[in-house]
C-alpha cells in the first residue's frame, strides 16, 4: 500500500494547526457527551446521537464567533457542511478505513454544489473530505480524529491524526501558499439531501450499550 498523503500536501488551507483547532473542539465535546449518557437510561443510540448532535452545534457555534477566518458555514442543515478555506468538510462518527454510514462517500446535493464552485486548485484525486470521530472501544484506548481524504473509488488517499496523547498545536497564520491550477472537479451527488436530512445516526439493534463503533 503506498504511504498516504498528508492534506496539508495536497492543499495549504488544509495545514495541521487549523485541523487540530477542529478536532480538539470534536473530543472535548465528545468527552462531555459520554459523560452525561454514562446513566442506566442511556443505550448505544442515545450514546450515539448526544455526541453527534452536540458537535454538530458545537461546530456551528465555534464559525458563529468568527475567530477563525478560514472557517465557514457551507451548508447548516442536519447534513453540515463545514468549510476550511475553499474546501468542504463533513463530519461523522464512523471508522475511517471501514465507515459503515453510506453516506459518508457519497456527496449530499449541497456539498455537490460547493464542490463544483471550487476554484480550479487543489488535487482532484481527493474528491471528499472528511473528519471522522472513532470512539475507543476499550477503557485502554483513546477517542480520535481523522482528517480523510477518499478519492472516486472511495479509497483512503490523504489522511490526518488526532488524539490526545499525541496533541501538537501549530501556528495559523493568515498566509496561503497559491495552490496549482487544476481542472475543476465535476461530482454529482448520490442521494438527495431532503432524504437524508434528519437521518445522522443509523442505530443497530444489535449493538452493545457500549463501545459500538457504528456511532
Amino acid at each position: 500500500m503506498d504511504k498516504l498523503a498528508s492534506p496539508s500536501d495536497i492543499s495549504h488551507e488544509l495545514a495541521p494547526g487549523r485541523l487540530s483547532i477542529i478536532a480538539q473542539v470534536m473530543l472535548d465535546v465528545l468527552h462531555k457527551a459520554l459523560l452525561d449518557t454514562n446513566t442506566e437510561h442511556d443505550c448505544a443510540y442515545t450514546r450515539g446521537t448526544l455526541p453527534w448532535g452536540r458537535i454538530r452545534n458545537a461546530l456551528k457555534q465555534l464559525i458563529a464567533t468568527r475567530r477563525y477566518p478560514w472557517l465557514s458555514l457551507k451548508h447548516g442543515g442536519n447534513d453540515l457542511l463545514i468549510g476550511i478555506g475553499p474546501h468542504p468538510v463533513r463530519f461523522f462518527l464512523d471508522d475511517h478505513l471501514n465507515p459503515r454510514k453510506l453516506r459518508v462517500l457519497n456527496p449530499t446535493e449541497s456539498e455537490a454544489i460547493q464542490l463544483e464552485l471550487l476554484p480550479e486548485s487543489g488535487d482532484k484525486s481527493v474528491d471528499l473530505w472528511r473528519f471522522i470521530v472513532e470512539r475507543a472501544l476499550t477503557e485502554d484506548d483513546e477517542h480520535q480524529v481523522f482528517f480523510v481524504g477518499y478519492n472516486r473509488m472511495n479509497e483512503v488517499v490523504a489522511q490526518w491524526q488526532y488524539s490526545e496523547s499525541v496533541r501538537s498545536l501549530y501556528a495559523v497564520d493568515d498566509h496561503i501558499p497559491a495552490a496549482a491550477e487544476l481542472a475543476p472537479l465535476d461530482l454529482t451527488p448520490i442521494y438527495d439531501e431532503a432524504k437524508t436530512s434528519g437521518d445522522s445516526y443509523e442505530a443497530n439493534a444489535n449493538a452493545d450499550a457500549v463501545g459500538n463503533r457504528d456511532l
